[in-house]
């Protein structure tokens, strides 16, 4: 009684492994390696991500993966194998044959990847994948490929294809059309209407942190927060998420994420009040996980966080409110800065080509931002650069002139050509025009035109508007006079 038990159990495990569980390749060959398993993702030729289920929706966008593999089975450097696949539905029809052949010149395994789609017609339940091995390669035809230099030498390109890359070896009929089965293996996976063709964590939210690493927060202070998105699935993903605080909502941000690829978001939040709070996100699309997708920080007032230890004022901007002056004359210059740490104070430096001009302090409190005018003469002539202490890279030139009672830069005159310069461009432009204008009238129709000797007929005849007739004359001329005159010279 005790035998039949054990011989009971031992029959169902068998048919348990055989039918049931989904995904499992059982191996019927000792000859070789073989692995067969269903795979989510194909990274490479023997790299694979294993399918997280095995149950697909009857979808035709849905890709059914299998995983073939086979080694050891190099027959003197060449392998030629066949994988066939036949799909049986819960009532043990075929919807689906397949067939895939690999040939390689070398020692390497045979991986191959055969996507199954399954239609939308397809019952839900159990289904069945047969795989079969074949090795192609005749070994008696093979053996009597000779291997004498001498003879190879009879038909060196036919050999040198043979050895080299085996192309021609279907010709030489070391490669059969079927071949011999050398394994048999089952693949199981379901069909279940109520799943999508995506993974559970198609999309992994990972990896929250503040981007300066700081979990103690000032109040009032800017906060970036930074989080990783993955898409675990091929195709191109779109989905809105929510960065909350405890259970309010701070920011929204509509996330695109290429398959198979990351991306960083940045958030960008306030500390609005003290205390200590948890930060987590949330999805508009149910094929959402979370890792590492939790913070909890606290938000202090400035005189209590340990985190600032000194001031940090920084200058941001600076400019002037001349550009052309009189030697000896004031200057505003305007300073801004912000104190991103400890309540304290600055004193800020004006600098004219490097020398110290004039200087102010300011006292700052923590994220305060405040301009500043400082005054300065400027009492060097020429090029003066204008330059903050702390921030060379800030400048503004300034050009000093020579200081004049009647100088033109106090004059009425000037003041308005500086106010209006578009303006002072577009007549003194008209009035360069007109005088052109001017000129060639009077040179064309003006009664100084010099008088060139004519019949009193032909000059009668000609208007008296133009008179360009005789130009050529008159010129020639002057030419003449001109030569007379050289001549004369000694």
């Amino acid at each position: 009684m005790k035998k039949a038990i054990i011989l009971i159990f031992l029959i169902a495990l068998m048919l348990y492994i055989q039918y049931v569980q989904p995904g499992l390749a059982q191996d019927e060959s000792a000859k070789g390696e073989f692995r067969f398993d269903l795979a989510a993702q194909v990274a490479g030729i023997d790299n694979y991500t294993k399918h997280w289920s095995g149950i697909y929706p009857p979808d035709p966008k849905a890709d059914i993966i299998i995983y073939s593999y086979a080694g050891n089975l190099s027959y003197r450097r060449m392998s030629a194998l066949g994988f066939f696949y036949v799909v049986y539905d819960p009532f043990d029809n075929i919807v689906a044959v397949e067939k895939i052949e690999s040939f390689k010149r070398s020692y390497e395994p045979s991986v191959v990847y055969y996507t199954l789609h399954p239609e939308s017609d397809w019952m839900e339940g159990n289904y069945k994948i047969r795989v079969i091995v074949y090795d192609k390669i005749n070994r008696d035809a093979w053996d009597n490929i000779t291997t004498d230099p001498f003879a190879i030498a009879r038909e060196p390109e036919k050999y040198k294809t043979f050895y080299e890359t085996g192309s021609n070896a279907e010709e030489l009929g070391i490669i059969q059309p079927l071949g011999d089965a050398v394994v048999q293996a089952f693949l199981y996976f379901q069909i279940d209407k109520s799943v999508t063709t995506y993974p559970p964590d198609r999309f992994l939210i990972r990896d929250v942190r503040f981007v300066d690493d700081s979990m103690e927060r000032i109040l009032g202070e800017k906060l970036k927060v930074e989080v990783k998105v993955d898409n675990n699935y091929k195709d191109d993903g779109e989905f809105k998420l929510v960065m909350m605080v405890d259970n309010s909502i701070v920011s929204t941000q509509d996330i695109a994420v290429k398959g198979f690829n990351t991306s960083t978001v940045i958030f960008d939040a306030k500390a609005g009040k003290i205390g200590t709070f948890k930060l987590h996100f949330g999805a508009d699309t149910p094929d959402v996980k979370y890792k590492n997708a939790e913070l909890m920080f606290t938000i202090k007032n400035e005189t209590e966080s340990t985190r600032l230890d000194v001031p940090r004022i920084e200058i941001t901007g600076m400019n002037v409110d001349k550009e052309f002056v009189p030697l000896d004359s004031s200057v505003i210059v305007s300073v801004t800065a912000v104190n991103n740490g400890k309540t304290g104070t600055k004193t800020i430096t004006v600098y004219s080509n490097r020398e110290p001009i004039g200087s102010a302090e300011l006292n700052f409190q923590y994220l305060e931002e405040k301009t500043v005018d400082i005054p300065v003469t400027l009492r060097s002539m020429g090029i003066n650069r204008i330059t903050v202490s702390d921030a060379p890279q800030l400048y503004r030139n300034v050009f000093v002139q020579e200081a004049d009672g009647s100088s033109l830069g106090d004059s009425p005159v000037m003041k308005r050509l500086e106010e209006n310069p578009l303006k002072v461009s577009a007549v003194v432009v008209l009035l360069v025009f007109t005088g052109v204008l001017y000129y060639v009238r009077k040179r064309l129709l003006g009664d100084e035109m010099p008088q060139v000797e004519a019949p009193a007929k032909a000059s009668e005849e000609k208007p008296k508007k133009n008179r360009l007739s005789g130009m050529r004359e008159y010129l020639a001329g002057k030419v003449q006079n001109v030569k007379k005159i050289t001549r004369r010279r000694p």
